[in-house]
């Protein structure tokens, strides 16, 4: 019990500190030591209370560097519906905007034929861009839809809103979507398209979008940087 109340106190003493702003995200914990001596306590309860607050994502810390606070990510991003990359940037005050990598009109691929239900030798639309923040890099999205709902003309003419211009090009409305989230540890072409160190986690949400008659109209993958996107979700529980 002695132990579990120094750890406590110490918690407190780091979690006040960062509450009243002498900490401040991205600044190191002082040194064990020095901890130890303001709260009374033992420096092997320093280690475990800081260790705690580390998986409690409120310090983090790379290797064998020290501890600092964590910065909280600027960004979320609800699960529970379907709300734009653009939407996300501007509800948090900044300027949304693209930086386009490719816009082509190419053959299905067998992955493609699978996710939108396409029959061999159907084209899709490709789109691949870059969705940033006051100019800097926060996810990069790419996006294939048959070309019979959406062309690269049609898309271009809708002031880079993918919805928008299936909606307007084939009269569809995107209803849900299934999603897959997957951590990816590092990715070439798109952790450099990111500017993301190869220690840089990113999170993959790859989608596939249905109509309101479940068809399969957008197949999307969608790579968030961690450190500046966070996700939330409500979750309800299976009745018996």
């Amino acid at each position: 019990m002695t132990n579990t109340n120094s750890i406590y106190r110490i918690k407190e003493w780091i979690l006040n500190a960062i509450d009243e702003g002498t900490l401040q995200p991205g600044d190191p914990v002082p040194s064990t030591l020095s901890i130890a001596r303001e709260v009374n306590g033992k420096t092997d309860d320093v280690y475990d209370a800081i260790d705690e607050l580390i998986t409690e994502q409120v310090l983090t810390q790379s290797f064998e560097a020290q501890a600092t606070v964590k910065e909280s990510q600027p960004f979320f991003y609800p699960l529970d519906k379907l709300l734009s990359i653009g939407k996300m940037i501007e509800n948090e005050g900044y300027q949304a905007g693209t930086i386009f990598m490719n816009l082509d009109q190419q053959p299905s691929t067998m992955l493609d034929r699978k996710a939108l239900d396409l029959r061999e030798g159907e084209f899709v639309t490709l789109i691949e861009r870059i969705r940033t923040a006051n100019g800097r890099p926060v996810v990069y999205c790419l996006d294939k839809v048959a070309t019979e709902y959406l062309t690269c003309a049609a898309f271009q003419a809708h002031d880079e809103s993918i919805l928008t211009a299936i909606k307007a090009n084939a009269d569809i409305t995107i209803a849900y979507s299934e999603t897959e989230i997957e951590s990816v540890s590092y990715e070439p072409r798109v952790s450099e398209a990111l500017e993301e160190a190869p220690n840089e986690d990113l999170m993959l949400l790859k989608q596939v979008h249905y109509d309101k008659d479940h068809r399969p109209i957008l197949f999307s993958f969608n790579y968030f940087k961690s450190e500046v996107v966070k996700f939330k979700t409500v979750r309800e529980t299976d009745p018996e």
